[in-house]
């Protein structure tokens, strides 16, 4: 069994990071913990600009994605150990040893494209191109399993060498995520990626918000053929609940909190005027981000733009000195009282083009209403984006395998093969529709601008909305 020295042997040595302690490492697991494209991600911050609100957040990408190995692990541990595990596997879905170090190796490797900040400019564009200038990290994968270092054979060829994987599989299934049949496993409601960010970033972000009892959540896990997932037994309906409680929290407290997403949404502006005016060519900002660390990048980018008379380069020198830009006015984006989502606010989260004009028109009537002059970057829309960040989709597909007898009668007839849907079963408040109402009171819409401003701006509230709204 060639999995097994993966799930249940070490071969000498450990590695030790918070959360999980000491992680048995075996050879090939080595070779590329070692390799110097993995460990460009010891340079690369999993939470970009937070650690400028909570200071211990410097931890990185390297070792989130060793946590998420290790927890894809006792995932499969369970699913090749289990008496029920082993009996409700088909061949629909198998854990044999060829899916075992396949899962294994994608979620060592799930973030390996990433570079820094790269949720905040993967979508920017040139003026009257529709071309983005950086790449999303995922489409990356493959580059940096085939990239070449002296005396050095890639990861690509170690995982085929040493782990008998095929690292194309790798990168299609991360690239595709649930597109793949594999993908389900790796991404959503109850993915090993989650379960690992969701407890280290509340660690070192010092903050009690995060704590899921991931054993027992573990523990209840079995395989859902049928859907190409996992499910959960009754004893892991407590442990989810702690998780998506976690990631509401979290959210609000610390992903979507206002000075970090501001910080995110001054350098996406600045990046962006250097995009249309094309001040640096797109290959250069490319290798400025994709081969640098967070450290790095910014103060580099400075010295690339030095000299070049950029007005918005005032906001670089802000994110550099810390003189962040403040709230003048937030916006739910939902109808009320439906909640139901209101496509005007939400548009500006994509339409780069769009969202820029608009900033320039509130600066243009700030400047008409103050007689200050303003060069069209002082006024910044923080849009929401419509993408589920819940999972919504994918929790609704949930099912619960029962194994008490006072639940078996919950199975009807058109359950397929004993699984009962999570809402169906009826033994928790966290159904579908209160974890969309998680999504209603965590996005908002909302105005930035240079700290002088604020009060002025605040008080043309009407003025702005109308300007937005048009």
């Amino acid at each position: 069994m060639i999995a097994e020295p993966f799930l249940f042997h070490s071969e000498g040595g450990f590695i030790r990071i918070p959360i999980w302690g000491h992680i048995p490492l075996s050879a090939p697991l080595k070779k590329i913990l070692a390799h110097p494209s993995f460990l460009r991600l010891k340079g690369i911050r999993q939470l970009s600009f937070a650690q400028q609100v909570y200071p211990g957040a410097n931890h990185t990408r390297f070792e989130h994605s060793i946590g998420v190995y290790h927890l894809m692990k006792m995932i499969l541990q369970r699913m090749v150990s289990n008496p029920l595990t082993l009996e409700l596997q088909s061949e629909q879905l198998q854990f044999d040893d060829e899916t075992c170090r396949t899962l294994l190796a994608t979620c060592l490797l799930h973030d390996i494209g990433h570079y820094p900040h790269a949720h905040v400019l993967e979508e920017i564009t040139p003026a009257g191109d529709n071309s983005a200038v950086f790449t999303h990290h995922e489409s990356l994968t493959g580059q940096f399993l085939n990239e070449e270092h002296r005396n050095t054979p890639s990861i690509a060829a170690i995982l085929h060498n040493d782990w008998q994987v095929d690292p194309g599989v790798v990168t299609e299934i991360i690239a595709g995520k649930t597109a793949h049949r594999l993908g389900k496993l790796v991404s959503g409601t109850l993915d090993p990626d989650k379960m690992d960010y969701l407890m280290r970033d509340a660690h070192h972000c010092n903050i009690p918000y995060g704590s899921i009892d991931i054993e027992r959540l573990i523990e209840s896990f079995v395989p859902d053929p049928e859907r190409q997932r996992l499910a959960i037994t009754e004893k892991g309906i407590a442990p989810l609940e702690s998780l998506l409680f976690a990631k509401y929290m979290m959210m609000r407290n610390v992903y979507w909190h206002h000075t970090s997403r501001t910080f995110s949404t001054m350098l996406r502006r600045f990046l962006q005027d250097i995009a249309d005016e094309s001040a640096l060519p797109a290959e250069t900002l490319r290798e400025l981000f994709y081969f640098n660390s967070d450290d790095r990048v910014l103060f580099e980018l400075e010295r690339a733009i030095r000299g070049l008379g950029l007005p918005a380069s005032e906001l670089l020198d802000a994110i550099l000195e810390r003189r962040v830009y403040k709230r003048a006015m937030t916006i739910r984006p939902y109808h009320e009282p439906s909640m139901e989502i209101d496509p005007v606010w939400f548009a500006y989260n994509t339409s780069h083009r769009r969202r820029k004009e608009k900033e320039l028109e509130i600066c243009a009537m700030l400047a008409k209403k103050t007689g200050k002059r303003l060069a069209g970057h002082e006024v910044l829309i923080d849009a929401p984006p419509s993408k589920d960040v819940f999972d919504y989709a994918d929790f609704r597909e949930l099912r619960i395998w029962p194994t008490k007898s006072e639940h078996r009668h919950l199975v009807q007839p058109t359950d397929s093969n004993g699984y009962v849907r999570f809402e169906d079963f009826r033994e928790s408040v966290f159904g579908s529709n209160f974890i969309l109402s998680f999504e209603h009171y965590t996005k908002k819409f909302r105005i930035l601008c240079r700290h002088d401003l604020v009060d002025t701006l605040s008080s043309l509230e009407e003025e702005v909305v109308e300007i937005l709204q048009r």
